[in-house]
């Protein structure tokens, strides 16, 4: 038990707690005190549990200092221009959870309790932290318990060999482990296990989805809330990893033909030198922008993704699904140098497949691949060169291949199994922050594009932003948090119209429905069936959800 005063946090206590597959502990906190018993979720994945599930952990001596909060996964760290990897950050140990709720449970007195909201971080697989995006504004005003979690990224936590003895998926394993000790612990915190929706933003919004059709999911959460991702989006589902896994054993001097040793010898190899191998999967200005990620699993004892996503039925609970008008703008934002979009523009066939990330997922046809970069520009550039005058073009083709399509899908797939609601809206607000301030070579300003990750600003503090430092974007940040808050209360977003707002239609032959967040701060109701050009995308001979034979399990013990 630890003794302490507690962290406050604008009225919330904070507890960040180490990562336990065990609840035999339940954690106990005491106000007039501030006691706290932190729980360890996992052992540290190193060593011998790297490459493994998260397992549980051992007892250890004395106290436990569950106060502060640990580290990030290693991960990849961009430089202030976005166009330069800065360094790796983080380490190995780096299971955490991260509580905050507005009040305590009093003993004996425990009171009714609260509805749970666990945020998921995005970064591409490969980077971001649970601390990136703190409670403020979502709990200013409503009685949540607000959790956040670190998972294994890059090739630590999805590296596969394809088989039983690496199956893959372990950082979406951490979050199923994440997911199971809320439900354990929670109500110490004030929390209804009976009441958590599940809410991601890009990397986060793909995870979000992969749960709601995980096997390994079942009964964790009662609603989910989708930002600018989904399972559907190319990027969330990864090819070729082992291949991939046995290129990394290679570079370090592992052998590569039997997967036992690969993974022996891998954990003798630094951690870090296994994390930073990601960048040799990047060849393009740090594109494809997610080497390593989630996969389906062919083999293995309890399976996260059993089969490819459009085959998995999602649990039939509540969704709620957006996007950003030009989410494309932050991966052009990676190479809007001069001298990237004159590599482009010379080097297109070359460098598109990986830029949009398809190289692999066609036929070993140079000449096939060729075929479909000169038709993806032909649809978007027509016969205009790729210069600063058609950037729109560029960011269009980005934002419908990376985002758009993939989302809507979701959405409609999602729609169409379920009979509990699926609500669609697309954020076209552009305040006086950005992710194009953060990154872009050009000063920023309001009315201008509206990028990934812009929404989340306005409902979850996100380090380094301030929106409510001026009238207008304040004023939208009320609008979002009141969105998103009904939605979690009862599972039906509020805008004050509910008949501008109408649930995605269960007929997928029928438009994508949607509302439109304008920049006067409106809502418009609007119909698309041909959301993110769909049909342009849906008739190119593209690969990633191609049908997986899945064998029978064969057990393998490491």
């Amino acid at each position: 038990m630890i003794k302490t005063c507690g962290i406050s946090l604008n009225l919330f206590l904070f507890v960040g707690c180490f990562l336990t597959c065990s609840a035999s502990n339940t954690p106990r906190v005491h106000v007039s005190s501030g006691e706290i018993a932190g729980i360890p979720y996992a052992s540290p994945p190193v060593q011998n549990y790297r490459f493994k599930e998260p397992q549980p952990v051992k007892p250890w001596l004395g106290v436990w200092n569950a106060t502060i909060p640990g580290s990030a996964c290693f991960g990849l760290s961009f430089g202030e221009d976005f166009k330069s990897i800065l360094s790796l950050i983080g380490q190995e140990d780096c299971l955490f959870i991260n509580v905050y709720t507005p009040k305590l449970p009093l003993e004996n007195a425990p009171g009714k309790l609260m509805n749970v909201v666990v945020h998921i971080h995005g970064g591409a697989y490969l980077g971001g932290e649970s601390l990136t995006y703190g409670p403020e504004y979502l709990l200013d005003n409503n009685d949540f318990v607000y959790v956040t979690m670190n998972y294994r990224l890059g090739v630590l936590g999805f590296a596969s060999t394809g088989d039983g003895v690496l199956p893959g998926n372990n950082g979406m394993k951490d979050q199923v482990a994440a997911l199971k000790w809320i439900q354990q612990n929670i109500v110490a915190f004030g929390g209804d296990p009976n009441s958590v929706t599940i809410t991601g933003m890009s990397a986060g919004a793909g995870s979000v989805h992969s749960h709601l059709i995980s096997p390994m999911s079942k009964g964790l959460f009662n609603r989910v809330i989708i930002q600018s991702g989904s399972a559907f989006c190319h990027w969330s589902h990864t090819e070729n990893v082992d291949q991939k896994t046995k290129y990394v054993a290679n570079m370090l001097g592992c052998p590569t033909n039997n997967s036992l040793e690969i993974v022996e010898c891998l954990r003798s190899r630094p951690g870090k030198d296994i994390a930073q191998s990601i960048i040799n999967f990047m060849p393009f200005t740090f594109s494809p922008i997610v080497p390593f990620g989630p996969t389906v699993e062919v083999e293995g004892d309890e399976k996260f993704l059993p089969d490819i996503p459009e085959k998995l039925v999602p649990y039939d609970i509540p969704v709620l699904i957006s996007l950003c008008q030009d989410e494309g703008l932050i991966l052009q934002l990676i190479f809007g140098s001069d001298n990237a979009i004159n590599e482009l523009n010379n080097n297109w066939n070359e460098h598109l497949p990986h830029l949009l990330d398809y190289n692999y997922t066609i036929s070993d046809n140079e000449n096939l691949r060729s075929e479909i970069a000169q038709d993806i520009k032909e649809f978007y550039f027509g016969d205009k060169p790729i210069s600063k005058e058609t950037k729109s073009n560029l960011v269009k083709m980005i934002s419908d291949r990376l985002f758009g399509y993939g989302i809507s899908k979701a959405a409609q797939h999602i729609a169409a199994k379920n009979t509990a609601p699926v609500y669609f809206h697309e954020f076209g607000y552009s305040g006086n922050y950005s992710y194009i301030a953060a990154f872009g070579t050009k000063p920023y300003s309001r009315e201008s594009n509206v990028t990934h990750g812009d929404e989340t600003f306005y409902i979850l503090k996100t380090n380094g932003i301030n929106v409510h430092d001026n009238e207008e974007d304040a004023k939208m940040m009320k609008t979002m948090v009141n969105i998103w808050s009904t939605f979690i209360k009862n599972g039906v977003p509020d805008i004050g119209n509910s008949e501008i707002w109408s649930p995605v239609s269960k007929n997928p032959a029928d438009p994508l429905r949607f509302i439109k967040i304008t920049q006067q701060q409106t809502f418009e109701a609007r119909e698309h069936s041909n959301h993110g050009n769909f049909e342009f995308w849906s008739r190119l001979p593209l690969t990633e959800f191609y049908n997986i034979n899945v064998p029978e399990d064969v057990k393998t013990e490491l």
